[in-house]
């Protein structure tokens, strides 16, 4: 890898979010870069640009340090935390007008001194949504999960799904869910699986990411 991860970071990372020069984006992403976001997916620098600008409406302030740096060859990952002031809206989310404390993890690749792959997961939906008390709109995640299907899950599924996705055992969701069985739980999530006519979760997960409502999982 001819570029190093900390040349990434101090030219390219720290200079995009702490700094908001987003002309860094043409320099450094690859146009058919793969890009994938808590809010966005799609290739190239449009995509990533828009995700950055989307979270830059939502928040008058934002500021980032990076706490690590892995690298493998080609392959890198950074893990940052930072704090935002929160003024605009972003998903289903109205302006809170709080400073909040956030995460990200920030996958992906390089190839001939450019990024061709770009993974961020942040928690600041899940944070916002604390700070707020909001509750999953299962109503909300049923209709769109029709939409993009056209099959409907149940609320009873919805809410299996929710702590699926959150990392929640089969004993740890029956428990959660008032005491079903363990049997119980596993039944809803094979009955999600045929619904969406997905095989794993690994394709369940992405299945939902495209259809653009995890955040609304991860948020509470």
């Amino acid at each position: 890898m001819s570029i190093k991860p900390e040349e990434l970071a101090r030219e390219f990372l720290l200079p995009l979010w702490n700094e908001r020069s987003m002309d860094v984006i043409d320099n450094f992403v690859a146009p058919t870069a793969d890009i994938k976001t808590t809010f966005f997916i799609g290739q190239g620098p449009s995509t990533l640009r828009k995700n950055v600008q989307y979270i830059f409406n939502a928040f008058s302030f934002f500021e980032l340090e990076i706490d690590e740096i892995i690298h493998y060859n080609d392959k890198y990952i950074f893990k940052w935390s930072g704090s935002a002031l929160h003024t605009g809206p972003i998903l289903n989310i109205q302006p809170t007008g709080k400073n909040i404390r956030f995460s990200e993890i920030v996958s992906g690749e390089i190839k001939e001194n450019s990024i061709v792959s770009y993974h961020s997961f942040s928690d600041i939906p899940r944070v916002l949504a604390q700070a707020d008390n909001l509750p999953l709109d299962t109503g909300q995640v049923i209709t769109t999960i029709k939409v993009i299907t056209g099959k409907r899950l149940t609320i009873r599924e919805v809410e299996c799904l929710h702590l699926w996705f959150k990392g929640f055992s089969i004993k740890d969701t029956a428990r959660t869910l008032g005491g079903l069985s363990n049997r119980t739980v596993q039944s809803f999530r094979e009955n999600i699986k045929r619904k969406l006519n997905v095989e794993t979760y690994q394709e369940l997960c992405s299945l939902i990411q495209k259809s653009g409502i995890m955040p609304f999982f991860l948020s509470c």
